[in-house]
């Protein structure tokens, strides 16, 4: 169904219509005698989501991505320019300004509030200015203390160290027996070898210690997922057509998918085959266990 509404409703003239744009998207489905659940059946979206829209509720959405993604949806399916009716919604969320004052009042406004303005408030921080440039001034102009003069400290003497003569000995001095170079060698290769720690040999350690899992999906039809990672708690999400989702774990990623058809995976860059819809899946650095 993508038939326009009612001339006073075309999407050329939607900036003229003096209305909310979640009052044309109602008008426009009841123009086209369309009911709210027959129009969530055909556009995938959910009921509570289309009374949002038609009742100007934004913050019923998650983001401004999952609001964008049915406006355009919804708008479409009726016939409108989806451009048109986001500007509109944006403008829910400006601040309301004054149409009824023109510029004259306007200026007379800014005019009157030059003239009350407050200048008994500059009065404390420009005494205070004034204090401290004074205070300043004096402190420069003052003569400077002499500085007092400590009397010298005594000079300590050291006394003179009497040399000790070293002990004298008729005997001749006592040579160490001399070690073969080939022993004194072996033993430092042998100390050598103690002293040098063993490292350990690389290929020990796992291959799977590195290895991360990656997921990612892109939303192909609208539906609902829950997403667990390494055995959080599950998160909900609402699918929207368009939208790319990434997850990263350590250990495993569980997806629960109410249509498995709506999404197309990856697994750490691979693509993965298509699931059984519903499905419950999950997925390691090994593959997909469903």
């Amino acid at each position: 169904m993508s038939k326009a509404c009612a001339p006073e409703n075309q999407a050329g003239n939607v900036d003229a219509v003096a209305s909310s744009p979640g009052t044309i998207l109602k008008r426009c489905r009841e123009y086209h005698g369309t009911s709210i659940e027959e129009a969530a059946e055909a556009t995938k979206i959910a009921v509570h989501h289309l009374m949002a829209l038609e009742n100007d509720q934004v913050k019923e959405f998650a983001s401004l991505t999952y609001l964008k993604g049915f406006l355009r949806v919804y708008a479409g399916y009726l016939g409108l320019n989806p451009d048109d009716i986001m500007r509109l919604y944006e403008r829910l969320d400006a601040p309301s300004g004054s149409p009824g004052i023109d510029n004259n009042n306007t200026s007379q406004g800014r005019e009157h509030k030059r003239r009350r303005f407050p200048w008994q408030k500059l009065a404390l921080p420009a005494v205070l200015l004034l204090l401290m440039i004074v205070t300043s001034v004096i402190l420069s102009h003052s003569p400077a203390p002499s500085p007092s003069l400590s009397p010298p400290a005594p000079l300590v003497v050291a006394a003179p160290v009497t040399p000790i003569q070293p002990v004298r000995s008729s005997a001749g001095p006592v040579t160490a027996p001399q070690k073969p170079e080939s022993e004194s060698g072996s033993e430092k290769n042998s100390k050598h070898e103690e002293a040098v720690p063993e490292k350990n040999d690389p290929r020990d350690a796992s291959p799977e210690s590195g290895r991360g899992v990656i997921v990612r999906l892109k939303v192909v039809q609208n539906g609902s997922l829950a997403v667990s990672i390494d055995g959080s708690s599950a998160q909900n999400y609402d699918l929207a057509s368009g939208d790319v989702f990434e997850w990263k774990a350590d250990r495993h990623i569980a997806l629960e998918l109410s249509n498995a058809a709506s999404v197309e995976a990856e697994l750490n860059g691979k693509p993965l085959k298509p699931l059984n819809a519903p499905a419950y899946v999950v997925l390691d650095a090994n593959g997909v266990k469903q």
